[in-house]
């Protein structure tokens, strides 16, 4: 199907313009912008009207700003150049954490997020309960800069940790069947 009319356009025509009066077009532009979110190219379109965008308002995203540079140096200000991100490496064959090699097509079998965690260890799976930095009554203060010999061993700590863990559960249960009662 061909539409019958052609649709409506503006041709715009380039001319060569003095710096000062671009300089001024251009502050003006920028002025207006600050208080017509219209101006904005990255503005809103609502159902209520136009509105500045939620990431950069009246002073505009990164558009704006740029504007506002190029307007700088219209004037004759020197501005130092605003760094870049670094470009993303190439993707390259690589050794994971697991050992096997990773291939720049990425189909290498990878290791789950958590399996990687529990192995390294950094993570304890389970509920936490409540926190706090304060040294609950009865307990002691932690001693600063124990030695080895001082240190409980790692199965001693588990031990206690799961302790403490039941002990939390039950005090929950028991304010649970506290508040329902």
């Amino acid at each position: 199907m061909h539409a019958e009319t052609v649709p409506p356009y503006v041709s715009v025509s380039s001319q060569v313009i003095a710096q000062a009066d671009a300089s001024q077009i251009l502050e003006k532009y920028i002025l207006n912008s600050e208080s017509h979110p219209h101006l904005h190219p990255d503005a809103l379109i609502t159902p209520t009207g136009v509105t500045f965008s939620s990431h950069g308002g009246p002073t505009g995203g990164v558009v704006m700003h740029n504007l506002r540079r190029i307007a700088a140096g219209l004037r004759g200000e020197y501005l130092e150049p605003e760094a870049t991100p670094e470009p993303e490496e190439p993707r390259s064959s690589k050794k994971s954490k697991t050992g096997k090699e990773a291939t720049t097509d990425g189909t290498e079998d990878w290791q789950s997020m958590s399996e990687w965690e529990k192995e390294e260890g950094q993570i304890e799976v389970g509920e936490v309960g409540e926190r706090s930095n304060v040294v609950q009554e009865g307990g002691e203060a932690p001693e600063v800069g124990k030695s080895d010999e001082q240190k409980v061993d790692k199965e001693t700590r588990k031990q206690l940790k799961k302790q403490r863990a039941k002990q939390l559960r039950k005090e929950k249960e028991q304010a649970k069947e506290g508040k329902s009662t």
